[in-house]
């Protein structure tokens, strides 16, 4: 075997080793989390997404997540419910740093794989316009069975808020400037006086017949 045939096979057995190495390296870190659904339109003032994390292949298995989400101003996170981790170490909404932390393990040997739901979150918004996102942020973590740091891709959700106007309460008291108005007809000046007058006429003419019948009667 001349030194060229060496080299060959010396060359193709590293590149082959480098490729498995490699291969193995990217399989050992191929997780991610993500919000479900990832875009959408809002429409209603209360609204629920959920947080997955997802292992891309058979292995590595899933023994933890710490999962920290930020949502911005105009929201409120309302709870948290249990996903399908064995147990949840911490569930916690900061209002002030409006953020969200979830801590959920899986039981010794009990690791999971493929697409887990992490948990479901329940939020309110004052917003009724424009562009609301939810991050995932980057300190957060995907355990392996062995300890090792899984995660390597995270996936925001962002959503177009399109929330009606609330309807005002009818039944306040309000001023009602068209409501009731009276509708009167005056009398005509000229129409009082002319009554007034018949009025004293018929009396004096009454009063002389009256006079006159006595006057009569003396007699």
């Amino acid at each position: 075997m001349n030194i060229l045939s060496k080299f060959k096979k010396y060359s193709v057995a590293s590149l082959l080793g480098l490729s498995i190495v490699a291969l193995s390296s990217s399989y050992a870190s191929a997780a991610s989390s993500y919000i479900s659904p990832a875009t959408g339109l809002i429409t209603n003032q209360s609204f629920k997404v959920s947080v997955y994390v997802e292992s891309t292949i058979t292995e590595p298995q899933m023994s933890g997540a710490q999962i920290k989400l930020t949502y911005p101003e105009g929201v409120t996170a309302l709870s948290v419910t249990d996903g399908e981790f064995d147990s949840y170490l911490e569930k916690n909404i900061d209002s002030t740093a409006r953020t969200i932390s979830i801590n959920a393990v899986n039981s010794a040997g009990n690791g999971k794989n493929g697409k887990i739901k992490l948990a479901s979150i329940s939020f309110e918004t004052t917003l009724t316009t424009g562009q609301l996102q939810l991050t995932i942020a980057s300190d957060s973590t995907i355990t392996g069975t062995g300890g090792e740091q899984l995660l390597t891709e995270t996936v925001p959700g962002s959503y177009t808020l399109n929330i009606s106007a609330t309807t005002a309460d009818t039944t306040a008291p309000t001023t009602d400037t068209t409501a009731t108005t009276s509708t009167t007809t005056a009398v005509p000046v000229t129409g009082t006086n002319e009554i007034f007058f018949y009025l004293v006429l018929a009396i004096a003419l009454i009063s002389g017949g009256v006079l006159s019948y006595k006057k009569v009667a003396a007699r």
